[in-house]
């Protein structure tokens, strides 16, 4: 007896939405008519079959031309709680023209699905840390001063992708002679090698000091983002640390205020954020060590770091990963394809021959020479790092009136969203969280509240939107994590 050809469904908890891809000749193996949107996308003809589907509008056919990176995030942006569930037919997986989209589809819902799972893990941590940062960020930021301040000099970044492993301990022999920037998970493995970073860039919320700093070897300068957390600058308070910009709604605000973005910005990554500050430096050439974006096996970084960094970063060694070019394969796994996407446009308008990729695996990078460690010939040794670096200009602090008057609408903002806090209380007391979304509603539309609150508006938002979900117990949560944030800005001085 035959088998049925196989088929993929994922369906997404209380998805409104649906993608098919394929064509179909039987109905879908899910009941998609109760869905407010269903795309419905095909390298072939789409057919009259469409049980199972609602019927158009609802029902929108896309070419497989037609389904455009802009379209596709269109349509995954239709429900802000929810991502669309996802059939691909037996056709559909058998055709080897859906296999880009199929590859697209699966990166654009595993980086929807990581944002709004980050959005509701990490926001209040964000604005939290940003709020307690800002007087720091305003004292400390990269400067203009610094472009081409080490020209000349060699550069060695380090990423805590698993080949680093492997590139350390060529790195070791020379990181003398240069320069060594390095994302915070990859200084356990530096350290155990006798390497202490110059740099030690820590631009994600998660990356508390206590569990990135070595005991030895410990890196000489922070390099931080408005959300990292607060605990770097007792970490390492001398010198202090200093603040490269990032997209965050309060940010955005403050530039606009008079209170100018640092000079360098972050990237997607520690690794590539420590990649661009190199070529701001003005360092050539620069070598990198463990940036590889690409898994090794089920392995993302170096042995090193310590796994509890990673546990709330969505990473499945089991889900299918997109693939991307290699340097020693055609095709690699990445968890990080997004990361990969945008790194790879910004290098290939860098010079050709600045930049080596020292690693035996990993994913392809644009206007990079791969070298495997093995075949590594460091630079010529270039004495007055150490000296130079000590004469860097002081860190750029924000213009002192501009500073002030921003902060005082900060306040202000803050303190009247502290005031609204026991009425929300009241409310979820009284009404449920029905009650708490129509209080909540007006705070959020005040466009300086909204700004006070950055990104932990962007948690709070889609809750407020019919129809109101969520138990006493989780609204209870985000009243108090509201008040904590307000009460902050209330204070900040």
């Amino acid at each position: 007896m035959s088998q049925p050809a196989p088929s993929l469904t994922r369906l997404f908890p209380g998805a409104t939405t649906a993608i098919v891809v394929g064509p179909l000749t039987a109905p879908p193996e899910a009941e998609f008519q109760a869905c407010r949107a269903v795309l419905w996308i095909s390298a072939g003809a789409h057919g009259a079959t469409t049980p199972n589907l609602p019927p158009p509008p609802r029902l929108r056919l896309l070419a497989l031309d037609e389904a455009t990176p802009a379209a596709l995030e269109a349509f995954v942006r239709l429900d802000p709680r929810h991502l669309p569930s996802l059939h691909v037919t037996p056709q559909g997986l058998a055709d080897p023209r859906h296999a880009p989209l199929l590859d697209q589809l699966t990166a654009l819902l595993a980086d929807h699905h990581r944002a709004r799972v980050t959005r509701q893990q990490d926001a209040f941590r964000w604005q939290s840390h940003l709020l307690r940062n800002l007087p720091h960020y305003a004292a400390a930021r990269w400067p203009e001063a610094w472009r081409g301040w080490l020209a000349g000099w060699p550069a060695f970044v380090c990423g805590a992708g698993p080949s680093l492993d492997v590139s350390a301990p060529r790195l070791a022999a020379c990181a003398g002679g240069g320069v060594v920037l390095a994302a915070d998970s990859a200084l356990h493995t530096l350290a155990r090698h006798g390497i202490a970073a110059d740099f030690v860039v820590s631009i994600d919320v998660a990356k508390q000091p206590a569990k990135c700093l070595p005991a030895t070897h410990r890196p000489r300068r922070a390099v931080l983002s408005a959300v990292s957390p607060p605990d770097w600058h007792e970490a390492l308070p001398s010198p202090a640390p200093v603040y490269v910009s990032n997209r965050q709604l309060t940010l955005d605000w403050l530039h606009t205020q008079g209170v100018n973005a640092p000079a360098a910005a972050a990237s997607e990554s520690c690794g590539s954020t420590a990649l661009e500050l190199a070529r701001f430096l003005g360092c050539a050439p620069i070598f990198v060590f463990g940036l590889d974006l690409a898994l090794y096996q089920t392995q993302r970084h170096t042995t090193g770091a310590d796994p509890a960094l990673y546990t709330q970063s969505g990473f499945d060694a089991g889900q299918r990963h997109p693939e991307v070019p290699g340097n020693y394969a055609e095709r690699v796994p990445s968890h990080a394809s997004g990361d990969w996407r945008e790194l790879n446009a910004r290098l290939a308008t860098w010079p050709a021959g600045l930049v080596y990729n020292v690693t035996d695996r990993g994913a392809r990078l644009s206007q990079t020479t791969v070298v495997h460690p093995a075949d590594f010939t460091p630079p010529e040794p270039r004495a007055g790092a150490a000296e130079r670096l000590a004469a860097l200009p002081a860190p750029e602090p924000a213009p002192q009136q501009a500073w002030a008057q921003a902060c005082a609408q900060l306040r202000d903002a803050g303190a009247r969203a502290a005031a609204t806090v026991p009425a929300a209380q009241a409310a979820l007391a009284t009404g449920g969280p029905g009650q708490v979304a129509a209080v909540l509603r007006p705070l959020l539309v005040d466009p300086l509240i909204g700004r006070m609150l950055g990104g932990f508006s962007l948690k709070i938002m889609p809750h407020l939107l019919p129809p109101i979900e969520g138990t006493s117990a989780e609204w209870q949560i985000l009243i108090e994590e509201l008040g904590a944030i307000a009460r902050l800005a209330r204070d900040l001085r």
